[in-house]
């Protein structure tokens, strides 16, 4: 080959690898991937964390989840890695706090929101109050005024006895005669008493028939003389990609004292959304 060829050529080699190291500086990074949720991963974001410390343990000791209790400005930025994340807050919630856990659950996780969680205090909530699907009345409210009942024995009745969260290693305490506004009767159903505590009356449903109802509840109401009951002690929907679980019980220590109770919201992590109804019926204690 002439000199002015082999001049050319390299000259053209050259001008390729340069060009091909240009577009290797040039092109993006791929993204990182997405870090899954860790199964183990468990996160209480809580104001008021005494209360929970039993079911914390029992979470830790029965279903060897690690968990974190956390307050609410100490929360991490990313929720992503929490296989379930519990929300605990009596108080004002922050609207970042509120985010996150709207985006956490709509993303895919799933949000337990336990006793004040989701009460009172959550109507400056709305994004919350949305994907729960739920309104609570003014206290005013000449029809269904929202109202803390207490201090009583919350009997705690199953209304899903078919249902792997209300029945899977759970033993009830007695049979009751049972009956709301929403489910006839009476019938008698399982039921778990848990005293010394409060119950809410009156959170109203705004999504129709998209919630499984898990739990109702009855006590006495000194107000008017007769026994309170609504269906709404215990539930869950999909939210987005994820789920969304409520429990009313968890005013007191003592009802995260209860193994039962407790067995309940460990049952909310393992349970999935294609598994079977039981053909058993659920364990009591006695049938009085």
């Amino acid at each position: 080959m002439s000199q002015p060829l082999i001049v050319l050529a390299a000259v053209a080699l050259a001008a390729i690898a340069l060009a091909g190291s240009l577009c290797l500086a040039e092109a993006a990074p791929p993204a990182p991937a997405a870090k899954p949720a860790d199964p183990a991963k468990v996160l209480f974001i809580a104001d008021e964390q005494k209360q929970l410390q039993p079911l914390a343990e029992f979470l830790r000791t029965e279903g060897k989840y690690d968990v974190q209790l956390v307050e609410p400005k100490a929360m991490p930025a990313d929720l992503a890695p929490f296989f379930a994340v519990f929300e605990y807050i009596h108080g004002p919630m922050d609207a970042k706090v509120e985010k996150a856990i709207v985006e956490y659950a709509t993303g895919g996780g799933r949000l337990v929101l336990l006793h004040h969680g989701l009460a009172s205090a959550r109507a400056k909530n709305p994004d919350l109050m949305r994907i729960a699907g739920c309104r609570i009345p003014p206290r005013n409210d000449p029809t269904t005024p929202w109202r803390v009942i207490e201090p009583i024995t919350l009997t705690v009745v199953c209304l899903a006895p078919h249902h792997y969260i209300t029945t899977h290693g759970v033993t009830y305490d007695r049979m009751v005669e049972y009956a709301s506004e929403t489910t006839p009767g009476p019938v008698k159903r399982p039921a778990l008493d848990l005293p010394e505590t409060e119950a809410f009356m009156n959170m109203l449903s705004t999504d129709g028939s998209e919630k499984t109802v898990l739990l109702g509840f009855q006590c006495p109401d000194a107000k008017t003389g007769k026994v309170a009951a609504q269906d709404t002690a215990g539930w869950l929907k999909p939210a987005g990609k994820g789920w969304l679980f409520r429990f009313q019980p968890g005013h007191s220590i003592t009802d995260f004292q209860n193994r039962n109770y407790c067995q309940i919201l460990l049952n909310c992590l393992t349970w999935r959304p294609d598994m079977p109804a039981s053909a058993e019926e659920p364990r009591v204690k006695s049938s009085s």
